[in-house]
């Protein structure tokens, strides 16, 4: 089964996107990039896998190295191998320089065999892919069916607005609604075990200025526990599990 067709991450400039001082991610955050993201992405990691032990993890479309460069400096109990993908070579090379394990792949079609990791992340690729089905099928067969993600938030106003910017735009993004997203999973052969889906990162734009950057962190980290009003962050994290 498959979606509408977007424009393909293949078809995206990412060497103008991406550099290896600066991900696409810090373009648009500026120092709250660094400063809050992401650390909580990593805390997003360390809080779903850090009490277990050696476990394969896969990244998928990991940039410019932010999140796995730092899971490895806080070396973690659950860090077994990690390896990471990028869909442009340059990024590949990037990713090698940096000391990880890296290789050129398209997120629809991963070249690894099927259970080949005991977890599969993503962190804000989802939403560039042409067919988001396709790759949520890949994410689970090379993995032994579990899956970390963070995404966009289809029903934050402030996401759908920046969507609409000449730079998301060149970037091929759209975001999703929380039962579109668990539709792409569960609609590969593997039944779903659970899925969970949270949001997180309000959509401030970058260059926020110093004074204000840690009161920003602050109302962040608030707004994630607001009923209703956290549903306007402009990301979401969520954590699939299926039964193989």
């Amino acid at each position: 089964m498959t979606g509408t067709r977007h424009k393909s991450d293949a078809d995206v400039d990412w060497t103008n996107l991406h550099s290896a001082d600066a991900s696409w991610r810090t373009r648009l955050l500026g120092d709250l990039s660094e400063a809050y993201a992401i650390p909580r992405y990593v805390e997003l990691f360390l809080q779903s896998f850090g009490q277990q032990r050696g476990l394969r993890f896969l990244e998928v479309g990991a940039g410019n190295g932010e999140v796995p460069r730092q899971v490895r400096a806080l070396a973690p109990p659950c860090l077994g191998p990690y390896v990471v993908s990028e869909l442009f070579r340059e990024g590949a090379r990037w990713l090698r320089s940096l000391e990880l394990t890296a290789c050129v792949a398209d997120a629809q079609q991963l070249p690894f065999a099927d259970n080949a990791f005991d977890v599969v992340i993503s962190y804000d690729v989802l939403h560039h892919v042409s067919d988001p089905y396709q790759m949520a099928r890949e994410m689970l067969r090379v993995s032994r069916g579990r899956l970390l993600l963070t995404e966009s938030n289809g029903l934050s106003l402030g996401r759908k607005l920046m969507e609409q910017t000449p730079g998301h735009k060149a970037a091929g993004e759209r975001s999703y609604t929380p039962w579109q997203y668990r539709r792409f999973f569960a609609a590969a052969e593997w039944p779903l075990r659970s899925f969970h889906i949270r949001p997180f990162l309000f959509p401030f734009p970058g260059g926020v200025p110093a004074a204000l950057l840690q009161p920003l962190i602050y109302f962040n980290r608030m707004i994630e526990h607001v009923p209703l009003a956290c549903w306007q962050c402009s990301n979401v994290w969520m954590t699939v599990e299926a039964t193989k």
